[in-house]
């Protein structure tokens, strides 16, 4: 794609067949209102080598395509029931990788499958201490 059709397409916001708010990754957050998505350093480590090498060459082309403001610096902190919550997945170099699912075992089609790890911008951090 070049960068005059992408350009055309992500800077029509709201309209059908704009690639931002109707493309592939709007769709995978579903109908979640996250504005982000988190992914724990473990978690994408535990990938196979191929998904890791396709994430990092993914992530790379987006930096030397998008302006810096695309990636800002952010703290994420774990909450549960609204409530902080103790991340083991910050000491990942302790943790060892997560294990690949049992081939038997069946997980349910997700259909929207950015809409799971995600930092809810509707939590406001007073909440969250209660």
């Amino acid at each position: 794609m070049s960068s005059d059709s992408h350009a055309a397409t992500v800077t029509e916001p709201g309209r059908p067949g704009s690639t931002y708010s109707d493309g592939p990754v709007w769709h995978a957050f579903g109908l979640s209102r996250a504005a982000y998505l988190v992914v724990p350093r473990r978690t994408l480590q535990s990938m196979p080598i191929d998904w890791q090498e396709r994430f990092v060459a993914l992530i790379k082309e987006a930096r030397e395509a998008l302006p810096d403001e695309a990636f800002p610096q952010y703290q994420a902190v774990r909450l549960r029931d609204g409530k902080y919550a103790a991340d083991p997945n910050g000491r990942y170099r302790r943790m060892p990788p997560f294990p690949r699912r049992p081939s038997g075992d069946t997980h349910a089609a997700c259909k929207a499958p950015l809409a799971g790890a995600f930092v809810n911008t509707f939590t406001l951090f007073d909440q969250a201490r209660q």
